[in-house]
Order: structure tokens, then C-alpha cells, then sequence
């Protein structure tokens, strides 16, 4: 069945003919969620590592029950089995911790809907470890789990999974790409910069926020309302504060380097340079920047974006640890592969270095 957007402005709506579930899917978390399975994927040669964590969004009773998608919380796993996303029993209890926070309580528009996962085994399917996941802590009729499985020389593909008669499907009935521009027919507007908060992706209301306060869960969603469930928002009271850091930090760059007489131009070129390098290590590219630098130290996050040939730019998301710890693996596909690197000193403040890698 072919992908719907129309029905729902914004969102991508799964649905099979017959079936008791259907699944709106926010087209932004789309983007935010390949991110971080596109991360993974570039982290650990010719296999990648999984990701996974919690869907977030609401569930509304029907013929057919609609879960709504709006975002999600990435968990972090160990990886002590391997890149496979499986826990341990110590590593286990941040996904409890998380699902605890998420649970629906009264007056909350968002609550845990499903678990989702990157898929870089064979095939399309749930694992034992993901049943016993998916039973132990999303135990409703309308959970659904969301397998996503990243390609890369080809657009990613993803299935949704739910219960029937009382167990989740072996397979999929349906398949569907996951790239934004391919469910909606066109290029996607620019993506905001990405911030370093949970749950990823958007800032949700402080309704919609993870408490502990107790309350009966709502029987069902609340649909769609004239209230968006996580608009981006900015104070900008605050804004001037993170810009006078960045500018400073720049301007004392500039005055250190002019301070150093003739040989200035080169000593500033090198600063403030974001030192972003490719060396061909095996089967792989080994991308580094220069982790000691302060813009790098600086930034609250960042992006590295690759044009893998003719390939759509796959973004990989950087936080603060991942900045600082200088290097990431690619494993290419093209002869020519352009990296551009773009850290986020503050929301509103972006510096970008680019490099073209040839064989």
C-alpha cells in the first residue's frame, strides 16, 4: 500500500485495510529518529550498531485505534552482546527508568505508545528480546513497536508491529520507506538544529512532560486539537546570553592571533578552524576533527553531514561527548564522499567547516 500523507496534515498515515491498528506518524520525527539510527549505523564497520528507546505520543480508541507518534526517547545500551540492541540485567533499568517516566498519567497529553528499534540483522522481524521487552512494559492492545532498518546505498525502510489476537506479527503487513521526502513526494523544509534534551527531537509543552504524580491513566488519546503537542519554542530573553559567549569566545580568538604579529592570518586560520579531516583507514573512512579546539568545546551539539556520491546527505547527530571525543567511522560507498560538520555553539548559532574526500 502506498504511503499517506493527506489525510493528516504533517504526519504519515500507516494503515493496513482490516487491521485494528493504524499509526500517525509526525513526518518530523522521521528525521529526528533517523538521525539517531544513522548514527549508529556509521559507528561500527559493515554492520552498525542498533539504537533504540520509547515512542511518545497518544492513543485514541476507535475502528481503527489511532496511535499517534509525535516523538521518542533514545535509551542507551551497553552493546556487551554485541551491536545488537540487547540488554543485560545491569544495563537494564534506564529502559524502566524511562518507561516509569513515560507512563500515562492525568492531564499528560503524551505517554509511552511503543518501543522502536534500528534493524541491522538480516530480514524484518522482532526478536525474543523485543517481545519480552514489548510485554513486560507496553502490555496495551494499541502498543506498537517500530522496527527501522538503515541502509547505506539505498533509502531506509521501516515496518510497524502490533498485536493481533493477543501477539505481535512475525513480519510487518506493511513496509515503508523512512525518509521524509519520499512519504511526502517533495524535499522537506530545513530541519531545525538539534538539540541535546529528552526527549529528542522537539520540546514538549510542560503538560506533556514526564512526571511522577499519580493520577489514573486517560482512558484513550485525546485525538487532535488546535493545540500543536510540541512547538518549537525559544525564550528570547535568554537568546543574547549564549550570543555574547560565542562572541567573545571569537573575539578573543581573533585579538590571541593578531597579538602575534606578521604570522597572524595563519595562526587565526588555524584557531578558529574546526580541523575536520578524512583518512582512509581499511574499508573505512576515519573522520576526525579537532577535538581540543574551544569552538568544539563550546558547542551544546552538532551535525555531520555526508553525501555519500549520488546518496541523499545522511545526517549524523553529535552531542557534547561525541564532539569532544573527535573521530567517527564511515564505511563508503562512492569514491567521492563530501563531510560537512556543523556545530551549534548555542539554538540560533551555527559554524560549519566542509571537506571532500577523494579515492
Amino acid at each position: 500500500m502506498a504511503a499517506k500523507t493527506q489525510d493528516v496534515g504533517g504526519y504519515y498515515v500507516w494503515e493496513v485495510p482490516g487491521k485494528p491498528v493504524a499509526v500517525h506518524l509526525h513526518l518530523e520525527a522521521v528525521d529526528w529518529l533517523l538521525a539517531d539510527v544513522m548514527r549508529g549505523f556509521g559507528v561500527v564497520p559493515k554492520r552498525g550498531a542498533e539504537v533504540g528507546g520509547i515512542l511518545i505520543g497518544a492513543i485514541e480508541r476507535g475502528d481503527p485505534t489511532i496511535v499517534r507518534v509525535e516523538d521518542f526517547e533514545a535509551v542507551l545500551c551497553n552493546y556487551k552482546r554485541g551491536p545488537s540492541y540487547v540488554f543485560t540485567d545491569e544495563d537494564r533499568s534506564e529502559f524502566e527508568q524511562a518507561c516509569e517516566r513515560w507512563q500515562p498519567k492525568a492531564g499528560n497529553r503524551a505517554y509511552a505508545v511503543g518501543y522502536f528499534r534500528s534493524h541491522t540483522r538480516d530480514g524484518l522481524s522482532l526478536g525474543p528480546e523485543d517481545l519480552e521487552l514489548l510485554n513486560r512494559h507496553f502490555p496495551d492492545p494499541a502498543h506498537i513497536a517500530l522496527l527501522i532498518k538503515p541502509f547505506a546505498t539505498k533509502v531506509s525502510v521501516a515496518g510497524f508491529f502490533f498485536r493481533e489476537n493477543g501477539t505481535f506479527q512475525v513480519a510487518t503487513p506493511l513496509e515503508f520507506p523512512f525518509l521524509q521526502r519520499e512519504l511526502i513526494g517533495r524535499e522537506p523544509p530545513l530541519p531545525r538544529p538539534p538539540k541535546d534534551n529528552r526527549p529528542r527531537g522537539r520540546d514538549l509543552p510542560a503538560e506533556d512532560q514526564p512526571d511522577n504524580a499519580g493520577g489514573a491513566p486517560p482512558e484513550s488519546g485525546p485525538g487532535y486539537d488546535d493545540r500543536p503537542l510540541a512547538k518549537p519554542r525559544f525564550r528570547i530573553g535568554w537568546v543574547w546570553l549564549p550570543l555574547s559567549f560565542v562572541f567573545l569566545l571569537l573575539g578573543v580568538l581573533l585579538g590571541w592571533a593578531l597579538s602575534l604579529g606578521p604570522q597572524a592570518p595563519s595562526s587565526e586560520t588555524q584557531n578558529i578552524s574546526l580541523g575536520l579531516s578524512v583518512t582512509k583507514a581499511d574499508d573505512n573512512l576515519n573522520v576526525t576533527w579537532n577535538r581540543h579546539s574551544p569552538l568544539i568545546r563550546a558547542a551544546q551539539s552538532g551535525v555531520l553531514e555526508i553525501e555519500d556520491g549520488n546518496l541523499p546527505p545522511k545526517p549524523v547527530e553529535l552531542d557534547p561527548a561525541q564532539l569532544q571525543n573527535g573521530s567517527i567511522i564511515y564505511r563508503n560507498s562512492a569514491n567521492a564522499v563530501r563531510f560537512k560538520l556543523i556545530i551549534y555553539p548555542s539554538a540560533r548559532v551555527s559554524l560549519t567547516e566542509t571537506l571532500e574526500w577523494k579515492r
